[in-house]
């Protein structure tokens, strides 16, 4: 029987902030303060402070699970400075889901106003009602493709609050890019067909990269299908604890891509992306799209994961640069692909390869962190700029749109001498003419 105490304490939890029930709040409890994650946590090693690190927002969910406290804003605060990067899920000993807990935590929260852009209308109507549409973005970009096309870019540095949207973008793709045949054809013998996610963001600032992605698939055997509305996939929303909204992008993109079943395959090439779409069969358990969502979410894969199982196409032009690459976080720890980008890139003749120093120490983008949190998201850039330096390398490849944007941004800022390229442009550059 409940003892009264017990009674108390399931009153309190049903009146909590954070409303989980009881096999969520058991999850909490398999953080046994081990302190693994601290060394590893960005924010952390930041600030030296325990309620800016995994475990200390561990605490601070179960006391707001627990009805102990309120969402005031310094607990929010903390909370709100968790990059979401989940380097504390790899070095945890104990298995502890720190990034679904994070954006439950984040989910309930937004429902009553405290989520992470409850500070900035603005940031709140770009994040939910301009990002997830690639026309409403284009349409917004026109000045900045007016501002690159004029080269003031780095006259709006005298203008700290533009200079950062901005520095952001790298120089943007002629319209032409933008729009890509709904089938790209294998060369040669088809050996997969596969689906291509060319995504929200990804259409407008990387939109000459999703043909290097499909040109490079079809160099390798596959039939490349992009569904005209296969755009966004809810992963930014579901970051920003938008759950109910990220659903409905996750649903709408599931529909996408059924008109053209049977795939092998579905390819994404922003790690964001990828890291949600394979969780879709939790994210979307209980809507009727359930067994669909979790079949889908079995064939989702990541760019160079596939590629890397393929084989790239033979025989590749050499391209004698000094390269490192950087790993994005929803990559290395968030779906554990680390070794395959780096032996594609090891593929192509006269390359030399350099490690890049805590390649997979996140770069202080985080989805719309860096709007939300610019001066931490600046502090994490830096140290790993200092380490791009260190490498001497002429060309830095990543495999993820925000890495892109943030490194281009800190690339600039400190007027580095070296190329940025996603995995795949730099894979096509290899290609034969």
């Amino acid at each position: 029987m409940l003892t009264e105490k017990d009674r108390a304490t399931e009153v309190s939890r049903q009146q909590a902030v954070l409303p989980f029930d009881d096999a969520t709040f058991e999850l909490l409890m398999d953080c046994i303060h081990c302190g693994f994650c601290l060394t590893v946590c960005p924010t952390f090693v930041l600030t030296g402070d325990e309620t800016d690190s995994p475990r200390g927002r561990l605490y601070y969910m179960r006391l707001l699970a627990e009805g102990r406290i309120d969402a005031n804003e310094a607990v929010l605060t903390h909370l709100d400075r968790c990059l979401e990067c989940r380097a504390c899920e790899t070095a945890c000993p104990s298995g502890v889901r720190y990034g679904f807990l994070m954006e439950l935590a984040r989910s309930h929260l937004a429902k009553q106003g405290k989520g992470p852009a409850r500070k900035s209308k603005l940031y709140e109507w770009l994040t939910r009602y301009i990002f997830p549409y690639p026309h409403r973005l284009e349409w917004l970009f026109l000045p900045l493709r007016w501002v690159q096309a004029m080269r003031l870019t780095r006259w709006l540095a005298n203008f700290p609050i533009l200079s950062r949207a901005v520095n952001m973008v790298p120089p943007l793709s002629s319209w032409r890019w933008r729009k890509l045949p709904e089938v790209f054809p294998a060369q040669k013998a088809r050996r997969l067909r596969v689906g291509l996610l060319t995504g929200c963001v990804n259409s407008v600032v990387l939109s000459r990269t999703n043909w290097s992605v499909a040109e490079v698939l079809s160099a390798a055997g596959c039939e490349v299908i992009i569904p005209p509305e296969g755009h966004c996939c809810g992963s930014l929303l579901w970051h920003l604890g938008h759950a109910e909204e990220a659903k409905q992008r996750a649903t709408h993109l599931l529909c996408a891509f059924a008109r053209y079943e049977p795939l092998d395959a579905i390819v994404v090439t922003a790690a964001g992306c990828g890291a949600t779409m394979k969780e879709y069969g939790h994210l979307l358990a209980d809507e009727p799209v359930a067994e669909q969502a979790k079949a889908f979410a079995g064939k989702v894969r990541d760019f160079a994961e596939l590629l890397s199982e393929l084989r790239l196409p033979q025989p590749l032009k050499p391209l004698p640069w000094c390269v490192t690459y950087h790993d994005p976080c929803h990559l290395a720890h968030g779906q554990n692909i680390r070794s395959q980008p780096r032996q594609l890139i090891r593929q192509v003749p006269k390359v030399r390869f350099v490690e890049l120093p805590e390649a997979d120490w996140c770069c202080g983008g985080g989805g719309a962190y860096s709007l939300l949190q610019p001066e931490m998201s600046d502090a994490v850039l830096e140290r790993k700029i200092a380490n791009i330096k260190a490498t001497g390398a002429e060309v830095v490849i990543t495999a993820n749109v925000v890495c892109l944007m943030q490194l281009w941004y800190g690339i600039r800022k400190h007027r580095l001498n070296v190329r940025l390229m996603h995995i795949a442009d730099f894979l096509r550059a290899a290609l034969p003419d």
